[in-house]
Order: structure tokens, then sequence, then C-alpha cells
């Protein structure tokens, strides 16, 4: 009966698996359909664009610069944007690595 391999260790643990590859391929689409607006409608912040989104690790941050790019029609609104997602993506590393420091 499929209910009672719902239950073993070995099907929790591949359904996990599949659920965290399906989560960071999200977030690859994402990285991407940023890049792929800033290239078309702002390509003077690619640069700032590609840095910002390496660090982007949580897709609803991730989906949410995606939208307020996509919806921006000045380029210092997307760069406002981008600049913000970066002090809290480096606030978050910072945090972090001492964290890491101290253990």
């Amino acid at each position: 009966n499929y209910d009672l391999l719902r239950d073993t260790w070995i099907y929790q643990e591949i359904k996990q698996q599949v659920q965290e590859e399906e989560y960071q391929r999200s977030i690859a689409e994402h990285r991407q359909a940023l890049l792929a607006i800033v290239r078309a409608r702002f390509p003077r912040l690619l640069s700032l664009a590609e840095e910002v989104s390496i660090y982007l690790a949580d897709l609803e941050s991730l989906r949410d610069l995606l939208i307020k790019t996509g919806g921006s029609r000045l380029e210092k609104e997307v760069r406002q944007h981008l600049k913000e997602m970066q002090n809290i993506s480096t606030t978050i590393r910072t945090s972090h690595d001492r964290a890491i420091m101290r253990a």
C-alpha cells in the first residue's frame, strides 16, 4: 500500500530532497528572470543586480525584488530596490559570519 511507504524514513528523506531541489530551481529561475529584466531595461545596473542576486537565497525576497524591478519605470527606482536588498543581504551575511567565528 502506498500509504505505508509515506511513513518510511527513506520516503521522507527523498521527499525532502526533492522539495529542496525544487526550491533551489525556483530560486535560479527567479534570478534569471530578474537579470533578464535588468539586462533588457536597465543595463547599467546589471553588475549590481548580479551581485545582489547571488546573495539572495530566499525565494520571497527574490520574488519581491523581481516584482519591484519589473514594475519600475526609472533606473533610479531599480537602483534603490537593489541597494535595499544589498544592505539586507550584507547585514544577514555579516551576522552569519560573526556567528560562525564565535562557534
